[in-house]
């Protein structure tokens, strides 16, 4: 199959949104998103799936940079402060 510009995009450390919600209060869904599809379309068994959640400043991004820091790079910028270095 041949790989998408999305596909190059991600190998080059670009993060893709998999999920996104569409509406608002009790109407509110989740979906994902055209380009998450597209993408899981391009991968080969077999392949694993992580997801980071937790409180805001406890550690998310820098546990992400170790488990990813070998594949893709430089990774998420992570900070000393109270100030958010990453969204979403």
């Amino acid at each position: 199959m041949a790989e998408s510009a999305d596909d190059e995009e991600f190998k080059k450390g670009k993060g893709i949104v998999f999920i996104g919600m569409e509406g608002e209060g009790d109407s509110a869904k989740f979906n994902v998103s055209d380009e998450a599809k597209e993408f899981l379309e391009t991968l080969q068994p077999p392949i694993a799936i992580a997801s980071i959640v937790g409180k805001y400043r406890t550690g998310k991004s820098f546990l992400v940079n170790r488990m990813l820091l070998d594949v893709v790079g430089s990774g998420f910028q992570v900070g000393a402060t109270v100030n958010s270095c990453t969204k979403g």
